[in-house]
């Protein structure tokens, strides 16, 4: 007798779970800034996370594609110090490892 309910219940999880998906790949990102900054990489940072800390309303994986593009990098490795030109969605003064102002570029 719970057979059925359970197959019910799985089967209408399935279902939301899925029309969650779809319904959330239809939200578009903002698109990514043009303004640029140079910034310094801090100990633990990835792609993601500046794509995340500079251009939070943007689409990260489009941000963290034209990071690779802006600094010609081929693999996701970063050192500590390394300095990256990012897109950033604001035009002040920033923070989290900023070392140069924006550029217009």
């Amino acid at each position: 007798m719970r057979w059925p309910w359970l197959f019910a219940i799985a089967f209408a999880a399935c279902l939301i779970v899925t029309g969650l998906g779809v319904f959330g790949a239809g939200v578009s990102s903002g698109p990514v800034p043009s303004r640029t900054a140079s910034v310094s990489v801090q100990p633990g940072d990835s792609l993601g996370a500046l794509a995340a800390r500079f251009a939070p309303n943007a689409d990260q994986s489009a941000v963290v594609e034209r990071i690779k593009e802006l600094n010609n990098l081929d693999d996701t490795a970063l050192l500590p110090g390394m300095p990256l030109t990012v897109p950033v969605a604001w035009s002040g003064a920033g923070s989290g490892g900023e070392t140069g102002g924006a550029s217009g570029s």
